[in-house]
């Protein structure tokens, strides 16, 4: 199986190598379609004629990247993140042009490299950074190590399947699903291997619950997963949606609490562990906790950081309230984005050892941040940016909108939860993000709906793909563990992408719309 995968993978990049140049170059040597031109002139009427050529034009060489970089992304002809670069050279080089308000609006070197400095870039390189004490201190682990020491959970083979699924959400909220489960593979090993079974269920569980748990743990919190911060990015780049941290939380945070009993009913359900017997669990597991030693000083100045970091981000959208005037006036530009920066900022300067000069975090660890996904948020903010302002995403739309009618916001949200969780199946939820959210928020408009509902609905729906390990990094590392085969994936995941459909239209229907008013149906 692993086998034909790897020919599957190096036929697919090979197509999308040739495809995509292929496709880029005859789009470009297309006329300018009249709708193009038609599109513009009925939208922006104080236009001058050769504006308007221009500006449509330019629409034209935005369809031909977008074009080319979902090719690629799908086919990952050559690295995501090196996709991502091509918004910042083809723009230029092609003298692109848009409309901001009444204004024409160049999307000359500056201006489109500014998209790669996006405040919501260095959200997510706090992030990383914080993440990277958590891994550096062993605070990950301990943990992970004390909840599965409570009592004689580790003697009981449903809970602790239950417990993986729930610590690796939790740590997945703060810390990439991609570290969080390779992190927690190892203890999986280690818990098979005292484990006497007749068959093998028990290890397909476990694989699969710290996987799962990792793919919905990130969607709780807005440094989560990359499409969160995409999304979000997005949406204030267009300057028609906003949301903060708390907002965040308050959808997705009921969404992974809701699916983590969810996935561990349909994981003990398909494969059944009532005859799996544990020896000496919550001995392996206190063995485990001893070699950590006490907790250490790191760990201490860590997780004080991350308490702090915790408390300022929720607090900050109450801070007008309970501040005095002139303090909140003095700390007014001090967001999550600052917030977030000061913390992993002061990281540097805490220290753990003064006299042999350790600090929480040194330059070394900037090694363990992940460059690749930041381009990624630049890249896909520099392509949403052009398909606004040269109306390629208000003419996308509009066609659709005419093709499929005046749909009501619930059954829009049905059929686009669903299309993006397969979809995310076979290509980077990033990519899927980064192109389908400008179109989403087009329709919104044009809908006359919330921007941010479906928006919103796309962003969970593209960290649900659960059933084959090319899907997400998590799926692949338990795939590459030999405990699974690609039929149990299936099989669990195809009935879990169904399940997390009606939990996303669920989340936003109660909590979003009905209990806390974040989007409106």
């Amino acid at each position: 199986m692993e086998k034909s995968f790897t020919k599957f993978d190096r036929v697919r990049s090979s197509i999308g190598f040739i495809l995509s140049p292929i496709l880029f170059i005859s789009i470009i040597l297309l006329p300018t379609p009249q709708s193009f031109i038609n599109y513009i002139q009925s939208n922006f009427q104080h236009l001058s004629p050769e504006e308007i050529l221009e500006v449509s034009y330019s629409m034209k060489i935005v369809l031909a990247l977008l074009v080319m970089m979902v090719t690629l992304w799908i086919t990952e002809a050559i690295p995501i993140p090196a996709t991502a670069i091509l918004p910042a050279v083809i723009l230029p080089i092609f003298k692109v042009t848009g409309i901001t308000g009444n204004e024409i609006y160049h999307f000359n070197g500056k201006n489109v490299l500014a998209n790669y400095a996006n405040p919501i870039i260095y959200l997510f390189l706090s992030g990383f950074l914080i993440a990277r004490a958590m891994q550096k201190w062993n605070l990950d682990k301990r943990i992970t190590y004390s909840i599965l020491n409570f009592r004689n959970l580790a003697e009981q083979p449903k809970l602790i399947v239950l417990a993986l699924i729930f610590i690796s959400a939790f740590l997945s909220m703060w810390i990439s699903n991609t570290a969080t489960t390779a992190m927690l593979l190892p203890l999986v090993i280690g818990i098979v291997s005292i484990t006497k079974s007749n068959n093998d269920n028990f290890q397909k569980a476990l694989s699969l619950s710290i996987a799962y748990g990792a793919s919905i743990g990130g969607v709780a919190t807005l440094i989560g997963t990359p499409p969160n911060g995409i999304c979000v990015s997005i949406m204030r780049t267009s300057g028609i949606g906003d949301i903060n941290f708390l907002e965040w939380m308050k959808l997705g945070l009921p969404i992974t609490l809701i699916s983590i009993p969810v996935i561990w009913i349909l994981l003990t359900g398909i494969f059944s562990v009532n005859e799996v017997k544990i020896q000496n669990g919550k001995n392996f597991i206190s063995n485990l906790k001893e070699k950590l030693g006490p907790i250490s000083k790191g760990e201490k100045l860590t997780l004080f950081s991350f308490f702090i970091l915790l408390i300022l981000w929720i607090s900050n959208p109450f801070w007008e309230v309970i501040l005095q005037d002139n303090l909140f006036n003095q700390l007014k530009y001090f967001d999550e984005n600052i917030i977030a920066l000061t913390v992993a900022l002061l990281m540097f300067f805490i220290p753990v050892d003064w006299k042999n000069k350790k600090f929480v975090l040194d330059w070394n660890d900037s090694k363990f941040v992940d460059w690749g996904t930041l381009l990624l948020f630049g890249g896909g903010i520099a392509l949403s940016d052009a398909m606004f302002k040269t109306g390629l995403a208000g003419l996308i739309a509009k066609t659709t909108i005419n093709m499929t009618g005046n749909l009501s916001p619930l059954l829009l949200i049905l059929v686009i939860v669903i299309f993006i969780d397969f979809l995310t199946e076979v290509t980077s939820n990033t990519a899927v993000t980064s192109m389908m959210v400008p179109i989403l928020i087009s329709i919104s408009i044009g809908l006359n709906i919330d921007v941010k509902l479906l928006a919103l609905a796309a962003t969970f729906a593209s960290s649900m793909a659960f059933m084959l390990p090319v899907a997400t990094p998590p799926n692949a590392i338990v795939y590459g563990s030999g405990y699974l085969k690609i039929t149990d994936m299936i099989k669990a995941g195809f009935i879990l992408d169904i399940l997390a459909w009606l939990i996303i239209t669920f989340v936003l229907l109660v909590f979003g719309d009905l209990i806390f008013q974040t989007v409106n149906f």
